[in-house]
């Protein structure tokens, strides 16, 4: 009986020398660095979101602003023809946004504007650019702007517009054989066109080289002429 009741007490002894369990960590070990740095990062990573955040905000009010922003600018209002003088009349005003206006000219320029040629042909509803119009006074230096009266036989089927390069070609009188050299002609550019539909005929006023202006003015008013279309390029 003292046997047992001694081997009982070294038992208890013996299980409260044990040192507890620490969740199954070594208490010697070193604490977790991976864990704390873990920790630390997150706010960091917070403030970044939240930085982009508000940075995209930012950028799309920026674009709304942008896309409300307008601006007036001028407009062609019907079609005005290489040559012409612009009128009050050619001129219209349109509002778009001031990224899309592209350098064109603003409705306050209108006044400065009429007056000037164009420099091109301009259909309606054209946005008026700098380059598109021109206050040079024409005929320019070396040129002569000649009239001529052409048949529509001696016309191309394709209508002549301002701003063609054309030949003026020397023809034969009708029933004459073909010249046996190639016929004489000038080239010209077309500055204005004026059909006379009732006569079957389109008056050209053409510039040409002050030289030939003399030539084309004489044989057009013998209307042996024809006219060649050489190309359209602007």
């Amino acid at each position: 009986m003292a046997s047992l009741l001694t081997k009982k007490i070294d038992s208890i002894r013996s299980s409260s020398d044990k040192q507890p369990a620490h969740n199954g960590a070594d208490p010697d070990s070193p604490p977790d660095l991976t864990t704390r740095a873990r920790v630390r990062r997150r706010p960091i990573y917070l403030a970044i979101g939240v930085a982009l955040v508000v940075v995209a905000v930012i950028g799309m009010l920026a674009a709304v602003s942008a896309m409300r922003a307008t601006t007036d600018v001028l407009v062609l209002a019907r079609d005005v023809q290489q040559g012409q003088i612009i009128e009050s009349k050619d001129l219209t005003v349109k509002t778009v946004n001031v990224d899309a206006d592209l350098g064109a000219l603003s409705a306050g320029e209108r006044g400065r504007v009429i007056g000037m040629s164009a420099g091109t042909r301009l259909p309606a509803g054209t946005v008026l650019m700098p380059a598109a119009v021109t206050d040079q006074v024409v005929p320019g230096e070396g040129l002569t702007m000649v009239g001529i009266t052409v048949g529509y036989p001696h016309l191309p089927s394709e209508a002549i517009l301002p701003g063609d390069m054309i030949r003026v070609v020397d023809t034969p009188r009708e029933g004459d054989d073909p010249p046996v050299t190639g016929p004489i002609n000038t080239k010209a550019q077309v500055y204005s066109t004026t059909t006379i539909a009732e006569a079957g005929e389109t008056t050209l006023n053409l510039l040409v080289p002050e030289a030939e202006a003399n030539w084309v003015a004489a044989r057009a008013a013998t209307k042996r002429v024809s006219i060649v279309l050489d190309n359209r390029v602007r």
